[in-house]
This record gives structure tokens, sequence and C-alpha cells, in this order.
């Protein structure tokens, strides 16, 4: 039944969108095309494809939204994207100002100064603020004092209220939520004795954020509009910000656990990536194809790259030999008999080397299997050119 009735409102709103190509002013007998509005269908197309992101709330305008959707993932895991399914309709009269529209908010304001409670809003303040918190937490080096961390923590929870408290035609401000979310971490520091880092705090403190944001809270009676590039310069600055936050969390916080149960530090962890043999076969490859590329032509460049690949394990089975590549038959057959004997699990009795001498045998055994294969494969190769 519910859907029923969504589906319902939502193609009544599309037919009306329809319908109304073009909005005309007639003054002084001159018909003025107004500005473009908004369409349902192309909102409803970005929604679907590119929602995650927040593109849709970007092309209606509405831009920290936008930014919210892309730094929650759609809306804190895609339950903002999915109410925006029947919420979409409501966000392209906003923006048009559609007279209907526009008369409903009018008799709302002139009812009552401040925006009525929305269970909605308030969750996604607290939800917000409260991974803000946790995120500025999770970027700050280890060694940074206190009063520094407390700060910053605050002003992210208050930073994520604040944007979610002010989309569409709601409005708060910044400094009450702030002293609210800064009183509320300090008297939890205070309690629990140097153990403020612990993640319940933040959601006490954005709790403290999101109720003194609403107490305070009112209509938007002046709704801005930006230029483009004014929009697209703000937007790449609240984005470069957030994911620096994330860079520092992986620069100072994050750690990589081993298969021993031992914590390395993930930049310590990239730095021996760069230093490990794989990296360094694999940039030493890269470069032999580019040089093959400027010596012989970038037409056979693809081929050089299929073959850097290895993808019948060849290079990979004369390394396990190890031999050169190419080799005789006789040099195959002579290192396969003895890595058979030197890894033969029956020389084993401990149970560990056993197991990984037998892994070693195996290894042995199929690079024999890719070296003689193609060995017989060239032979026979050899045999038709010679009969043809």
């Amino acid at each position: 039944l519910i859907l029923g009735k969504i589906s319902k409102y939502l193609c009544s709103k599309i037919f009306l969108k329809l319908t109304q190509e073009q909005s005309f002013k007639v003054d002084k007998n001159i018909i003025v095309i107004m500005e473009n509005k908004k369409s349902l269908c192309i909102t409803y197309f970005l929604w679907l494809f590119f929602g995650w992101f927040g593109v849709h709330h970007f092309y209606l305008g509405r831009d920290m939204q936008a930014f919210l959707w892309w730094s929650t993932l759609g809306g804190f895991l895609t339950l903002g994207w999915i109410r925006d399914l029947w919420r979409i309709p409501e966000y392209v009269d906003d923006v048009n100002e559609d007279p209907l529209y526009m008369d409903k908010l009018n008799k709302r304001m002139r009812f009552r100064d401040y925006p009525k409670f929305n269970v909605v809003r308030f969750s996604g303040e607290l939800l917000v603020g409260y991974f803000y918190g946790f995120l500025i937490r999770l970027a700050l080096p280890p060694d940074i004092p206190a009063i520094i961390s407390m700060v910053l923590i605050c002003v992210g929870i208050t930073v994520g209220v604040h944007l979610v408290g002010n989309i569409g035609r709601d409005e708060g401000g910044f400094i009450k939520p702030f002293c609210a979310t800064f009183c509320c971490y300090s008297i939890l520091f205070w309690l629990s004795d140097s153990e403020s880092g612990n993640t319940p705090n933040f959601m006490y403190c954005s709790l403290a954020a999101t109720v003194t944001f609403n107490y305070f809270r009112k209509y938007k009676r002046v709704y801005k509009r930006h230029l483009f590039c004014h929009r697209i310069a703000i937007l790449l600055v609240y984005m470069a910000l957030f994911s620096s936050l994330w860079l520092s969390f992986l620069y100072f916080n994050a750690e990589i656990t081993t298969e021993k149960g031992e914590k390395v530090k993930f930049k310590d962890s990239v730095i021996h990536f760069f230093k490990s043999p794989a990296w360094l076969e694999f940039s030493q490859t890269l470069k032999m194809i580019y040089e093959e590329g400027k010596k012989n032509g970038w037409k056979n460049l693809y081929d050089e790259f299929v073959k850097a690949l290895d993808p019948k394990g060849e290079a990979n089975a004369y390394k396990v030999l190890g031999l050169s590549n190419p080799s005789t038959e006789s040099e195959i057959k002579k290192a396969y008999k003895t890595l058979v004997r030197q890894w033969h699990p029956d020389r084993f009795h401990d149970p560990e080397q056993r197991i990984a001498a037998q892994k070693q045998f195996m290894e042995v055994q199929s690079a024999y299997e890719i070296l003689t294969n193609k060995k017989k494969s060239n032979t026979l190769d050899d045999a038709d050119r010679t009969n043809y």
C-alpha cells in the first residue's frame, strides 16, 4: 500500500513536470523566458546512477547535501540515497520555487518562526556529527596536546551537525552548538580521567551539539544562489579537507596486522613495499617495456606488456628451477631431478618442515610441467613447419 501511494505520487509529479516545459512571464506585452527550471527526470537519472556521490543534489543547488552524500557514502551508508527516492519531487519544487510549494512554505513560516522537529534530520545531525568527530580523532597524531585534540574534535562534531542542520530551508548557527559540545567534552574528559578518547564520548558530545542546534534553529528566509564556478571551488575545498583527514589517518595512525599478529604502521608498510623485490621487479619491467617501445616502436607495446605479465608462467617456472631463459631440455631435467630430491617430503620428519617441503615440491613439479609442455609445443611446431 505504501509503495503504491509513493509510485502514484511520483507519477503525478513527473507528469506535471513534463507538461510544464517552460515558464513564461508577461510584462507590458513582452514575453520573457524565465530561467530554465530544474528537471525532475534529470534529477532522478542523476540520483539513480550518481546518487551515492550526491550529483543530483549538486544539480539542484543543494551543495551541502551533495558534499554530505559524497563524504558519507550516499547519506550515511545509502540511507539518505534511498530516502531521496520520494523526497526528490519536493526538492525540485523548492529549487524551482513552485507556486503551490512556496505558498505552503509561506504559511508554515507565518505560523511559526522555526521549523518543526524532524526525526530524520535530528538523527542525521547526530550520526554525521559523531562520524566527523571520530574521523578527526583518527586523523590526529598520537603526540598532539590534549587541549588541541579536544578543540579539533569538538569542531569536527559541530561541523557535521551544522552541515546537516543547514540543508534546505533550515538554518542555524555554529558558535552555540560548539560551546555545548566543548562543555560536554570537557565534563567527560574530567570524569573519565584521561580516557576522553573513548568513542562513546563523541556520541554524547554530538547529542549535545544536535540538541543545542535544534533549539536555536530557524527558517532560512533568503535562499542564496551562487555562480557555478564559486560552487565548484567551495565544494572542492570541502572535499580536499575531508580527503586530507583520511590521508592523515593513514599516515599517523593506520596499522596493518601481520599473519603473526604483529602490528606495523601503514606508512612503514608502504615504504617497505616500494623497497620490496616484487615492486622493484615490477618497476624494472615497466622501464624495460618503455625502453623497448622507444627502441622498436609503440605498435608492439601490448605484446611486450603481455609478455612481461607472464600469463603462461614460464618466467616464474625458470625462476623456480633456478634456470635462465632459454635453457635446454637436458638442463631443465637436471635441475628438476636435483630439486625433487632436495625437496621430497619424505626427507623431512618435522611436520612444519614437511608441509613447507611439500609445497616447494609441488611448485617444482608444476614448473617442470610448464617448461616441458613448452618444449613439446615448440617441437611440434618445428615438425609441422618441416613437413610443410
